[in-house]
């Protein structure tokens, strides 16, 4: 294959497919933390050379997210639930802007991502059996900063992720869209790719800081995650690959509301990928899909997650 023609189709697709997640978790009952999840979706930070610098302009990803779980206890809205399950569903419509700079050596973008979201959601609360469901706005996503910068064959790409507490969030309720928190991730993606047999690997570390919830004066602990991911183009415009992930919480939960303990998560998830870039398209049109399974989790829900995205570039 052309190195040229081919570097520059996958340049308009590494776009933000990697920022979006659909989960499916159907899992084993442990204790976990505050709504038994964080900001960190496992598998969310790449599908296909994350690393490398989408093309100058515009880029629009729409990502449809879908959860479902269940946990042994958990604590959600300050209170101590048992026997817990949910179930979600989210649109995340995400842009980008890609410009040059040649000061720095490489390229520069803004960008973000709004969702829009349904859940339900049961548990029982001091033996009484409660259930509620929700439509509402997410808690956005801010990348007011993204370094890319390449080098033959390896590409890298640094930024910083703000997650805004704008979802719909309340304590009276049972089931919320927003997690009511900031969280600030410094993410580094790393993808080393050879053109000529249209083979990846990628790695992805991230850490994620938290602030306290201050309805619940709970605060979830300070994450390390790393996405990792091979694909193999089999053909110029078809690849297939195998993506995991491996999430270490470094700090335990803290606050009056940790009522359950000094929780530390952990998990590592692995599963298929597939990536199309139809040739009718020129390469400015990608779908991804990815389903990651859980191989060990503490502390965390424990199951399946999926990946299903659509991006364009402009």
């Amino acid at each position: 294959m052309k190195q040229t023609s081919f570097l520059t189709k996958l340049r308009k697709l590494s776009v933000l497919l990697g920022l979006s997640l659909m989960a499916v978790h159907s899992h084993t009952p442990v204790d976990a933390g505050e709504g038994a999840f964080s900001n960190y979706f496992p598998g969310a930070y790449g599908s296909l050379l994350p690393g490398m610098a989408p093309e100058l302009g515009y880029v629009f990803a729409n990502v449809n997210l879908l959860y479902s779980g269940k946990t042994n206890r958990a604590v959600s809205e300050g209170k101590i639930h048992a026997s817990m399950q949910s179930k979600a569903f989210y649109a995340l419509f995400q842009g980008l802007h890609v410009w040059d700079a040649p000061a720095l050596g490489g390229r520069f973008a803004v960008g973000g991502y709004l969702p829009l979201g349904y859940a339900s959601y049961s548990s029982s609360v001091g033996g009484s059996s409660r259930s509620q469901d929700e439509f509402a706005f997410g808690d956005m996503g801010i990348i007011p900063a993204s370094f890319y910068w390449s080098s033959g064959n390896f590409h890298s790409n640094i930024y910083g992720l703000i997650i805004a507490p704008t979802g719909e969030y309340d304590t009276g309720n049972l089931v919320n869209i927003g997690r009511n928190y900031w969280s600030l991730d410094l993410v580094a993606a790393m993808t080393w790719f050879n053109p000529d047999s249209g083979t990846e690997f990628s790695v992805v570390p991230g850490f994620m800081f938290n602030t306290e919830n201050p309805d619940t004066n709970y605060r979830t602990g300070t994450e390390f995650h790393m996405d990792f991911m091979f694909n193999q183009f089999v053909s110029e415009d078809l690849a297939l690959g195998i993506h995991g992930y491996a999430y270490k919480q470094l700090t335990g939960d803290s606050g009056s509301g940790a009522l359950l303990g000094d929780f530390k998560g952990e998990a590592l998830g692995i599963g298929p990928a597939i990536s199309w870039i139809p040739k009718s398209a020129g390469g400015s049109i990608a779908f991804s899909a990815s389903w990651v399974h859980d191989v060990h989790s503490k502390n965390r829900l424990s199951g399946d997650y999926g990946a299903l995205s659509f991006s364009i570039q402009f």
